[in-house]
């Protein structure tokens, strides 16, 4: 399976969600290449983001920002929108199998604010285990 995170700047939410869904779905057993995007990719992920998924035992190594062109959008089965900027701009990402579109905001500079979306990313990343086990 392939499933691709997208947000804006592919520098927190996206990232989290890659980080988080690459380590949960190989802890279920589930063979996925997980992937992360942005529609206008920052230069570096947020030290904050690197902190806060640290922090709760998430590799970090190998996490860039990168455009969606990057990673292989045309061969995915579940592509997750993470804010209606990605989900409009994605719209001719018509290959996968499944959409989702979650709104998660981007969180102000604030490591609580950063733990608080990981907290919901990982809830939404389970969910989305559970429809897939």
């Amino acid at each position: 399976m392939r499933i691709a995170f997208v947000s804006r700047g592919n520098a927190v939410r996206s990232i989290m969600a890659e980080a988080i869904a690459r380590k949960l779905f190989a802890d279920a057993g589930l063979r996925a290449e997980v992937f992360s995007a942005g529609t206008e990719p920052e230069e570096e992920v947020d030290p904050l983001t690197i902190e806060v998924l640290k922090e709760k035992g998430y590799p970090t190594e190998g996490l860039f920002p990168k455009p969606l062109e990057k990673i292989p959008y045309k061969k995915l089965d579940i592509l997750v929108t993470l804010c209606n900027e990605a989900r409009e701009r994605c719209e001719f990402v018509i290959s996968h199998k499944r959409r989702e579109n979650w709104s998660v905001e981007e969180p102000p500079k604030r490591a609580e604010a950063f733990r608080k979306t990981l907290t919901t990313l990982e809830e939404l990343i389970m969910d989305l285990l559970k429809l897939r086990s």
